[in-house]
This record gives structure tokens, C-alpha cells and sequence, in this order.
């Protein structure tokens, strides 16, 4: 039964839905059959075991003791089960929405004709709602449903239509707007990251003129948000990135933390490809915006930390010197990891820390024992063991490691400017053991080369070798 939907939906259910689920199918407003109850009941009770009794001919003689095993008659009881799980799913993210539920009990009086009770209920809700702390796309489209309602109601007394036609069109320009910036600024983090043609956002061209000419007092989230797309187009301009910081410190509460997250992000990316490129003034400032945003508490996701995060903040943090602060992020904030990843990420990030102070034997022993999937936190590895072997001078492993990184970049094409860079790191590298032992003019000659080149992984590394 491991395979059914029934069991993947029910495995999604935490300690407090299972008991509220059992409440929704024992109403008879949403079931009536006893057979989906009881279905409910065998997951419960196979839990308790780690579903070491789950078959479905388990399942049938807890449903139906004294019948025979009826395929046809166990798969309607698993499709009921699953049709009331979903409905159950879909009431408890409108009873989590205390706003939309509301506009639903609007709507509701306004078709049966309780207009007096629709204005008294739409007043109270447009007060909370203004009342409301954010001013994303989000806000906006609630805003557009609410005063669509009212112009709704008030069309059936005033002809010619509802009094709030500015305050409707207003919301729903302001949604459109946020909303088109926001994928705007997707598709072309997308195309950076992988080189590939931006995809064509609908009105983008328009919406982007309307927001640069749009004052940021008289909005300020689209004047944010703007900002964000602007630094993620332009990441030679840092006229962009100026007046990102600027509006970020000023405007992001305007935001829930996820796109908070978002616009922090698009400020960090700006100042890691300018670091990539040898900026280092851009190193302080990543790894400060990196801290600002914990601080904040917008970097976790479901109460954790990502695992790329938390590995940026500590490479960041060792860059910088700041060795003290990194080992204690390191020690303390393994907690806030996914208990999945706890481990294997403290484990990179300790190798990564005695990386950086030049303690090379413990970064091979430590990225011997993890093993990622994600192919950045592969890359940071394998640059690791690199320098590693360099400093170690284990040329044969060094020579190995080259071959095979070049054979993982060559799989990885999809890698943007990230590809070209760690590339040209293994064709310097190489240049750079053939100098050993020869004259300095041979090793200043690959510094200028190492110099001019446009992207280069560990360009300082490289150049303090020759």
C-alpha cells in the first residue's frame, strides 16, 4: 500500500492534522462512509509499527472483516479516503487564511442578499486588511477581491456601477505590477545562472517603465522590487545595488519573509558575481547582507536554514578572516539545519573552516566522508581538494583531480559564467605546477594572464602562487 496515493497523502499529515482529519470524516457533512474512517484508523494504527503490516489485504480485513478481498470495492474506499483527505487539506488552508475566509463570508451574504451584513463584515475586513503589515503583489490581489465585491454590491443599488472604481483598477494595477517585476526578476536569474534565453515575460517591458517611473515614496514595495530586478539585470552598475541597499533597509517589511528572502537575495547575488570576479570590497559586503538577513530571521525556510545558506555564510565568514565567528555559526547553527542534512553539512563546513586557516590533512579526511548532490556545493569541494593536493604538493592526486573536474564541468553545461570560471582555475592550475621550478619572468608572465582573464575561481589563490 506504499504505493497508493492514500498513503502518500496521509504520510503528509503531521501529530496535530491526524486528529483533526479524524474529527472532519467522523461529520457527516463531509462523510458518510465508515469504511474511509476506518481506513484512517488502520494508517494510524500501522503507524504506530512503521507500517510493517501495511497490505492492502491488511487493510481490507480491518475494513471489512467478514467479506472476502474485493480489489474493485478496496480501490472506491481508497479513492473516497483520498477525496475527503484533499477536501480536508483544502479547509484547513482556508481556515489558516483568516482573510480569505472572511471574503468568502462576504461573497456569501452578498449573493443571498444580507447587504446590510456584507457592508458591516466588508468594513471590518477592509480595516484589517489596511491594517496589515505588508504590501506585496499579494496584499494587492486580496485588496482587488475585496473592493470587486464591494463594487459588486454597491452595483446592485447604484446604477452605473459601485463609488470604488479608482480604489479596484488601483489594487489591480499595483498586483499586476509587483507580480510581473517579480517573475521578470525569476527569468532573469534564471538566464544568468544557466546562459540560456531569458523567457519572455508578458508586459514586462511596460510594467519596468511604469515602476522606474514611479516615485518610491508613492510606492514603495514596487520601487523595491524594481531595485532588485535592476541589480539582477545590471551587475556592472552598482548604481543598482546602491539603491537596493538603500530600499531594503528602509521598505522590506513591506514583505513576508519568503520574498523578503528574495530581494535580500538579489543584493547577495550582486555582490557574490562582483566577488567572483575578484572584487573583494563586495566579499564584506555579501557576507554583511547575508547577516543582516538572519538577523532578520528571513533566511529560514519552515524554521530551517537551507543548506546552501548556511555553507555561503560560513565560506563568507572564513574569507573574510572571521574565523571566530564562523566557528561558532558553525558549532551553533548546525541545529537550524534539516536533521537529513545535519552531518554531512557540519562536516563540509569544518573542512571548509580548516580550509581557510591553511590546515590542509583534515580538509581530505573531512570531504572524504560527504557526499552532496547539489552540484555548486560539488564544485566548492572539489576547489578545495584542489588547493588542498597544491599545497600538500600530491601530484598525483592533484593530476587526477583535474581530469575529473574538467569531466564534471564538461557534464555541467548548464553552469553560466560558474562553468567558465572553474575552468579556466584547472587550465591555470595547470600552467602553474609546469612553472614550478622555473624561472620567476615564467610565473609573472601566467600572473598577468591569470590577471586579464574575465572569470577566474580562486583568481587570488592563483596569482599568489606564481
Amino acid at each position: 500500500m506504499r504505493d497508493t496515493l492514500a498513503f502518500s497523502l496521509f504520510s503528509v499529515l503531521n501529530s496535530k492534522e491526524i486528529p483533526r482529519f479524524a474529527k472532519f470524516l467522523k461529520s457527516g457533512y463531509f462523510n458518510r462512509r465508515t469504511d474511509v474512517l476506518n481506513l484512517l484508523y488502520f494508517f494510524i494504527d500501522e503507524s504506530k509499527n512503521e507500517f510493517e503490516q501495511l497490505t492492502r489485504e491488511n487493510a481490507w480485513s480491518r475494513l471489512f472483516p467478514d467479506q472476502p478481498y474485493d480489489r474493485v470495492q478496496f480501490n472506491y474506499t481508497i479513492n473516497f479516503f483520498c477525496e475527503r483527505l484533499e477536501q480536508f487539506l483544502a479547509c484547513e488552508e482556508l481556515l489558516a487564511d483568516p482573510f480569505q475566509n472572511h471574503l468568502l463570508r462576504c461573497r456569501a451574504f452578498r449573493r443571498r442578499g444580507l447587504l446590510t451584513h456584507f457592508d458591516t463584515n466588508a468594513r471590518a475586513l477592509a480595516r484589517d486588511h489596511a491594517a496589515a503589515p505588508h504590501r506585496n503583489a499579494g496584499w494587492w490581489l486580496f485588496e482587488y477581491q475585496l473592493q470587486n465585491e464591494i463594487f459588486a454590491r454597491q452595483a446592485m443599488q447604484r446604477r452605473g456601477g459601485g463609488a470604488n472604481l479608482v480604489q479596484t483598477t488601483e489594487a489591480l494595477a499595483n498586483f499586476f505590477l509587483l507580480e510581473n517585476m517579480r517573475w521578470s526578476a525569476t527569468a532573469t536569474a534564471q538566464a544568468s545562472l544557466s546562459r540560456a534565453t531569458q523567457a519572455p515575460v508578458p508586459l514586462a517591458a511596460e510594467a519596468i517603465r511604469i515602476a522606474a517611473e514611479t516615485p518610491a515614496t508613492g510606492n514603495p514595495a514596487l520601487a523595491l522590487v524594481h531595485a532588485g530586478l535592476q541589480a539582477l539585470a545590471n551587475p556592472d552598475d552598482e548604481s543598482y545595488f546602491t539603491r537596493l541597499k538603500l530600499l531594503l533597509r528602509q521598505h522590506v517589511n513591506l514583505f513576508p519573509p519568503a520574498e523578503a528572502r528574495d530581494l535580500y537575495m538579489a543584493a547577495i547575488n550582486f555582490a557574490i558575481r562582483r566577488h567572483n570576479r575578484g572584487d573583494r570590497t563586495f566579499t564584506r559586503e555579501a557576507f554583511d547582507l547575508y547577516r543582516e538577513a538572519f538577523d532578520k530571521g528571513v533566511l529560514s525556510e519552515n524554521g530551517q536554514l537551507p543548506q546552501y545558506t548556511f555553507i555561503n555564510i560560513l565560506n563568507l565568514a572564513q574569507l573574510l578572516g572571521e574565523h571566530a565567528w564562523s566557528r561558532t555559526f558553525l558549532e551553533e547553527g548546525r541545529t537550524l539545519l534539516p536533521p537529513a542534512e545535519r552531518e554531512n553539512t557540519y562536516r563540509y563546513g569544518l573542512a571548509g573552516y580548516h580550509f581557510r586557516r591553511s590546515e590542509y590533512e583534515p580538509v581530505l579526511s573531512l570531504l572524504r566522508e560527504v557526499d552532496f548532490s547539489d552540484v555548486f556545493i560539488q564544485l566548492d569541494a572539489r576547489k578545495m581538494l584542489l588547493r588542498s593536493y597544491y599545497e600538500l604538493g600530491e601530484w598525483p592526486a592533484l593530476a587526477s583531480l583535474l581530469d575529473s573536474f574538467k569531466a564534471f564541468l564538461r557534464r555541467h553545461k548548464a553552469l553560466g559564467y560558474h562553468r567558465d570560471s572553474y575552468l579556466n582555475l584547472l587550465k591555470f592550475t595547470q600552467k602553474l605546477m609546469k612553472t614550478i621550478g622555473k624561472r620567476p619572468a615564467a610565473r609573472k608572465r601566467l600572473a598577468a594572464q591569470i590577471q586579464a582573464a574575465e572569470a577566474v575561481a580562486e583568481r587570488e589563490w592563483l596569482v599568489g602562487k606564481c
